[in-house]
């Protein structure tokens, strides 16, 4: 049925036309919809969401809290950053207006994310429609790639291989203990053990430069950097390397005796040939035996002379002196020019000790030596004896000590008496043999190195100037056996009111590790630690219990 309204335009009046609607019977203008439908009818009848995915996946690592985006993305629930992961994940929001997104809340437990869109799209004649749906997504769990790379094993991106080319370990020991002092591994994921040092395993380039920078501030090292193609994506022109640096320790040690060229004696400043290294630091600390005055040979220089340069360690060519005398040298015995160098840090320290041998027949012999504040009169010193040693360069040499104390010796009864202990890295034995004849060699290099680290804390309880880089733990087990004496003398002594003479060599003992400057070892995964609070809790909830049991409701 058509009928016609008026409609006054002007002066004139033109007729308007309305048609009924086929479906709810209400009257409308043909002219604005142009079908046979009203408006409301359109939008009851039409469905804007259709070719719109209303349930998705989203991938989520568990161990980071990370997104994928991709890339992995670090967003917390309900944010900008996860609701624009999720629209992504969306088809056919292209075709219309997004007019507004929220979250709706859910439990994190329920591995869900709801949101609600409002979008709008024109569906007949300039007739926009817009409608509210809710779209759910699954929260998958995936391991990411940097996870992987920590949980894998044999999976790193950069390596460091650090390395000396010495018969023993002693200098490894060190840097163990100054890496776990200033948590200098704390991004390694694996670290190997192998002959001539160790191998650190990184997951990024960065974390591998971090170490090498760290060992360039402590010791003097020559770094070579490599790297190896991986994978390559030719459409994004994307590389993937693995980087290895190689980290070269130079082959002196502490304690090392040093034959130097003649060239490069000149080049120090005219000292002597024979040398002892008794620091190692960025540069190579040197004494002359003779003169007692010290030299510093930088890692440069060192590397242009390696090949004429002759090393000899200690464990290999030590000899047993016993000291009958020590004989402090005063400062007013020496020159001017002697005692105002800058370079003469044993000053303080200089003696001349008499010793015997038992290959010389136990004639004594006078040396000059830097040890005057740890030797005494009885002990035994160990050293290197040049007259016992096959060194064709000495041939060459006019002037050189017969002798060369080096350290005094521990006895190893006193190792019982050792408070202290010292934490280890996690190190894999990359170098392990199977059958019995490689067990026994295997056996018998464990045993060699079990020995050298006994004689490292030998170094560490007499040197005080190594304890400063070290951290030392009270070894509670060796402290329950001390007997009243022993334990009175790893304690500290009270402040004395009377001041030595200067003249007067301190008491040895005073130098020796305290009770007072060991830390408390804090094991965290210590079972009985952790059984208390759990006993303490189970008491508080029997006690809760009991205390409703006497409880009585009144009517």
């Amino acid at each position: 049925m058509m009928e016609t309204e008026n409609q006054q335009i002007g002066n004139q009046i033109k007729p308007k036309t309305t048609i009924l609607c086929s479906i709810c019977d209400l009257a409308f203008t043909p002219s604005e919809q142009k079908t046979l439908i009203c408006t409301n009818c359109i939008i009851n009848q039409t469905d804007i969401t259709i070719g719109i995915t209303k349930e998705g996946i989203v991938n989520y690592c568990r161990f980071c809290h990370r997104y994928l985006r991709p890339p992995w993305t670090l967003c917390e629930r309900e944010s900008k950053e996860l609701l624009s992961i999720c629209l992504k994940r969306l088809r056919g929001l292209n075709k219309v207006k997004i007019i507004d997104a929220a979250f709706v809340y859910t439990e994190p437990s329920s591995k869900r994310i709801k949101v609600k869109l409002t979008i709008q799209k024109e569906v007949l004649n300039n007739t926009n429609m817009q409608q509210t749906f809710i779209c759910e997504f699954l929260e998958h769990y995936q391991q990411c790639e940097d996870c992987k790379k920590e949980f894998t094993p044999h999976t790193w991106g950069a390596a460091v291989q650090v390395r000396q080319r010495v018969d023993h370990k002693k200098t490894f020991f060190y840097l163990e203990q100054l890496l776990l002092k200033y948590n200098a591994n704390d991004k390694v994921l694996k670290i190997e053990q192998v002959d001539d040092g160790l191998d650190f395993f990184y997951k990024s380039r960065s974390h591998a430069n971090r170490l090498v920078e760290y060992l360039s501030t402590i010791l003097p090292i020559r770094v070579k950097q490599s790297k190896q193609l991986v994978s390559h994506d030719a459409s994004s022109n994307l590389f993937n390397y693995k980087y290895v640096y190689a980290v070269d320790l130079p082959k002196v040690c502490k304690d090392d005796l040093v034959i130097l060229p003649q060239k490069l004696c000149k080049e120090l400043g005219g000292v002597g040939r024979v040398q002892l290294c008794y620091k190692l630091t960025t540069i190579i600390h040197l004494i002359d035996p003779l003169s007692m005055k010290c030299s510093d040979l930088s890692i440069e220089a060192f590397s242009l002379y390696e090949n004429e340069i002759e090393v000899y360690n200690l464990k290999t060519h030590q000899h047993e002196f016993t000291v009958v005398d020590v004989e402090r040298i005063h400062t007013r015995n020496l020159n001017e020019s002697y005692i105002s160098s800058s370079q003469n840090a044993f000053l303080p320290k200089l003696t001349k000790v008499t010793i015997i041998r038992e290959s010389n027949n136990y004639v004594p012999i006078t040396v000059k030596s830097h040890l005057g504040d740890i030797l005494k009169t009885g002990q035994v010193a160990i050293g290197y004896d040049l007259t016992q040693l096959t060194i064709e360069s000495l041939e060459d040499i006019s002037n050189y000590p017969e002798c060369i104390l080096v350290k005094r010796q521990i006895n190893k009864e006193a190792r019982k008496l050792r408070i202290f202990k010292l934490k280890r890295l996690e190190a894999q034995n990359v170098m392990e043999e199977e059958g019995g004849e490689r067990k026994r060699n295997q056996q018998k290099k464990q045993n060699d190195q079990d020995e050298q680290f006994e004689e490292f804390l030998d170094d560490v309880e007499k040197d005080k100037e190594m304890r400063k880089n070290i951290n030392l733990y009270r070894d509670e087990e060796k402290i329950k056996k001390l007997n009243k004496d022993d334990l009175k003398k790893k304690q500290k002594k009270p402040v004395q009111q009377q001041k030595k003479d200067d003249d007067e060599w301190q008491d040895d003992d005073e130098d020796d590790i305290k009770l007072e400057d060991l830390m408390k070892d804090l094991n965290l995964e210590d079972k009985p630690e952790l059984a208390e609070p759990v006993d303490e809790a189970q008491e508080e909830i029997n006690q809760f219990i009991t205390k409703l049991e006497k409880v009585t409701i009144e009517k």
